[in-house]
């Protein structure tokens, strides 16, 4: 089979005619006859039904092409890469990363998607605290960058949301409310509460202490996590309780234990930034992927 057999059924399916399919492609009406039917007697089945006034698709013409739109994408993505390697070329992005997101199951698992649907392109990582990695993607250092809302910083870029990321109670593994399967905020009592540098996410903290006073808890000032998810392993080591997004609690150890938090007033967000005004057709790509993404979820 030709591949430009499955362009010429592609192109008369979209248009439901030939004649119009025809002017499409910059061929003669009657050719385009010739080789749609060439292509049926190959298969071994109508692909279309003739009409009054144009074609529709049978079922099994219906099925060939939604594959004969994959495989040309695949052709032509293929035919680019070639081309771009020879002439020694290849696409990059700069690929950031809150430091609150680089453990994230569901952010690396859009990473090894990015990677699947754009073979084409080197992913460079970089991570940083979010308000320094909020800079570095204004000046165009960073072309994407993963980000966690609240954050002050990062009014001045573009974003798209990924997914809620919904604040879990992490308490070690004898605390008297690890058997619980859900809590609020006010039986934690005199718990320290281990929070992150305020430096690393100014707006996340302010966001995460205002809901705790709300609740007449205050932070222990004593026992600082160095990131935000380093915040378990200090659980496990018997400094306190900790309040941690739940895409950071998928892989604990079995010293410590995850809650759920009723009436929790706080949720946080993952994003994905860019700078506003980055019109870099590699950087769309990305961008329209981790929307597809995000509405599959």
């Amino acid at each position: 089979m030709e591949f430009r057999y499955l362009r010429y059924f592609v192109t008369v399916a979209e248009c439901q005619h030939f004649t119009r399919a025809a002017e499409k492609l910059g061929i003669a009406q009657p050719p385009l006859s010739q080789q749609i039917k060439k292509l049926e007697q190959e298969i071994g089945v109508p692909l279309l039904e003739r009409l009054p006034r144009g074609v529709s698709l049978t079922p099994a013409g219906a099925v060939l092409y939604q594959d004969a739109v994959k495989i040309l994408s695949q052709l032509d993505q293929a035919v680019q890469r070639t081309k771009q390697v020879a002439r020694g070329e290849r696409n990059q992005i700069r690929l950031g990363f809150a430091s609150s997101t680089v453990v994230s199951q569901q952010v690396l698992a859009l990473v090894r998607g990015l990677q699947e649907h754009h073979p084409d392109i080197d992913f460079q990582p970089v991570e940083q605290p979010m308000p320094s990695l909020v800079e570095t993607l204004r000046q165009q250092e960073v072309d994407l960058a993963f980000l966690r809302l609240p954050c002050y910083a990062s009014e001045h870029v573009a974003h798209t949301a990924l997914f809620d990321d919904p604040f879990k109670l992490v308490v070690a593994a004898d605390h008297p409310l690890a058997t619980c399967h859900s809590v609020t905020l006010s039986q934690l009592g005199n718990d320290p509460i281990i929070l992150f540098p305020r430096d690393i996410g100014p707006g996340l903290h302010d966001a995460l202490s205002d809901a705790l006073k709300s609740a007449g808890l205050t932070p222990s000032s004593a026992s600082l996590a160095p990131q935000l998810h380093s915040a378990t392993a200090m659980v496990s080591a018997g400094f306190g309780v900790a309040l941690v997004p739940a895409s950071l609690t998928t892989q604990l150890s079995g010293h410590v234990s995850v809650l759920s938090l009723v009436q929790m007033p706080l949720s946080s967000q993952v994003v994905l930034a860019w700078q506003r005004t980055n019109t870099a057709q590699v950087v769309r790509r990305c961008i329209a992927t981790a929307r597809e993404w995000a509405n599959a979820q």
